[in-house]
């Protein structure tokens, strides 16, 4: 996908949240959960979620064909579906000697559920509940290699406990708003992706901003750092997505409103927004951007940190 330098501006200096991906719980609409077996079940964790385990029992070795997952500890908060961002914090052991091989961190990492440059460790969110621990087996060549062709023989595991401790909207939920006369026009797709039409007109010579979606969620400040989703196209006859969190890997990202890397333009149009909301910015050709195209920016805001 090409790039040009008023994306690299924005997107380069974005912290790319972690891609993830996914097999239905009951009463769960709109996700599928990874199955639990032998292999994950045996597993226990003491403590409380969100804190690192106090003790964590592994009988081993422990083997597996396939990823499987069990409940250490049932939520009551938000279900992963496909497309949520989330934070989770997570301790990685081998289960062949029980030992860590990646210990809890107190940082949480954020990841998105559904996107397609994933692993089985976030494949196995799907369906969990914020305030949810679970104990996840997956085959160590599973997610050793991204490369190596899956087979169905038993091999040793390694074993994750995972806690989610926080999920964001999977894309704006917010009150379409009218449109505006010569501005573009945003349709979405199911999963949120919104399509961007061009009008026949000439592209506007001073930085626009119009509210799509009207959330009712927190309000980004100037210290905010936004949750969000975005698309960038040029405007031309037929634009040319010049990058997109959609499907570049379809992974949220955040974007720091305190920053001075991020350009004045986005920093202004994006601060005093609610998330639930989509927000499109058009932005001529200026030093700042370094286009030499009017830029049409699309935003999904999911959340705030």
């Amino acid at each position: 996908m090409r790039k040009i330098p008023a994306l690299i501006v924005v997107a380069g200096l974005l912290a790319t949240l972690t891609a993830c991906s996914t097999s239905s719980a009951p009463g769960s609409a709109g996700c599928t959960t990874p199955a639990s077996g032998d292999a994950s079940s045996v597993v226990s964790a003491s403590g409380s979620v969100g804190e690192a385990p106090t003790k964590v029992t592994i009988p081993t070795p422990i083997n597996t064909r396939h990823t499987q997952v069990s409940t250490l500890v049932q939520g009551d908060g938000q279900t992963l579906t496909d497309g949520t961002p989330a934070l989770i914090k997570f301790a990685v052991y081998s289960g062949e000697t029980g030992k860590a091989v990646q210990p809890y961190a107190a940082a949480a990492a954020p990841v998105t559920v559904g996107a397609t440059a994933g692993g089985p460790l976030v494949d196995a969110l799907e369906c969990a509940q914020v305030g949810s621990r679970i104990a996840v087996a997956v085959k160590v060549s599973d997610l050793s290699s991204t490369t190596a062709k899956k087979d169905d023989k038993s091999g040793p595991a390694y074993i994750a406990v995972i806690d989610v401790v926080r999920a964001f909207l999977p894309k704006a939920d917010g009150a379409l708003q009218f449109g505006v006369n010569n501005m573009p026009a945003v349709v979405t797709a199911a999963n949120g992706a919104p399509g961007i039409s061009i009008p026949d007109v000439a592209a506007p010579k001073t930085e626009k901003v119009q509210l799509v979606r009207k959330g009712n969620g927190a309000k980004l400040t100037a210290k905010s750092t936004a949750v969000a989703q975005f698309t960038a196209v040029d405007w031309a006859a037929e634009p040319t997505v010049q990058g997109s969190t959609w499907v570049n890997g379809d992974a949220a990202t955040t974007i720091d409103l305190s920053s001075d890397k991020i350009p004045s333009t986005v920093r202004k149009a994006l601060i005093g927004q609610r998330v639930g909301s989509q927000v499109m910015i058009v932005i001529p050709p200026t030093a700042e951007s370094g286009s030499t195209s009017t830029l049409v920016y699309v935003f999904d805001l999911l959340g705030s940190l």
